[in-house]
């Protein structure tokens, strides 16, 4: 029974620690369901399916990197907030400007701007992305901090078009809602183990 006990607690522990464990996942770009932009450029939210999923809204942190409808690529995943944020500054500031854009949509594009020039030094800013750059710089972060923001790393080479290396990308991570369900589901697992090996 302990055992059986033991192994529900480290299938629980494993799925909620998911989103720090780095993987390799299945990238496809189908759309832009705002239109929203920077000076032209598409800024978030970006239709991203993730391993043939669901769409999710995703925020470009490439500027110099190109993607097209329907393209396919590979990229690592891993949480933000299992970053070591000394090391990694510009990814924790990168993120503090993606819950901005999810707060509101995407409805200021100087945010993504913001974001792609902390990451990429690029593109003109106007004063009010300047202004974000500025801000996220100005934060203190600490180790663990985002672990709910999901950096996707391209892998260079796996893309399905001529374009290059695919954009990177930041996405949340599944809704705590989700993981609350598995955790209850494993925790039913259990019971029903327990009712039926009891000596």
């Amino acid at each position: 029974m302990k055992a059986i006990k033991g192994v529900c607690w480290v299938l629980l522990l494993g799925v909620l620690a998911l989103p720090a464990v780095a993987a390799t996942v299945n990238m496809q770009f189908t759309g832009l369901p705002t239109g929203n932009n920077y000076g032209g450029i598409s800024s978030y939210p970006y239709d991203i399916s993730v391993n043939g999923g669901p769409n999710q809204w995703m925020m470009c942190i490439g500027y110099y990197e190109h993607i097209e409808g329907g393209q396919t690529w590979l990229a690592d995943v891993m949480s933000v907030g299992s970053l070591d944020p000394v090391t990694h500054l510009v990814d924790y500031e990168a993120a503090f400007l993606f819950k901005m854009a999810v707060a509101d949509q995407g409805a200021d594009p100087n945010i993504n701007a913001a974001t792609w020039y902390l990451l990429e030094g690029a593109p003109s800013l106007t004063p009010q992305a300047q202004a974000l750059v500025s801000l996220a710089q100005s934060q203190a972060f600490s180790p663990g901090e985002f672990a709910d923001v999901l950096l996707y790393k391209a892998i260079p080479g796996t893309e399905n078009t001529s374009l290059g290396t695919a954009q990177d990308f930041l996405g949340t991570t599944p809704e705590p809602n989700t993981l609350g369900l598995v955790g209850t589901g494993i925790a039913a697992l259990a019971g029903v183990l327990r009712r039926k090996y009891r000596p």
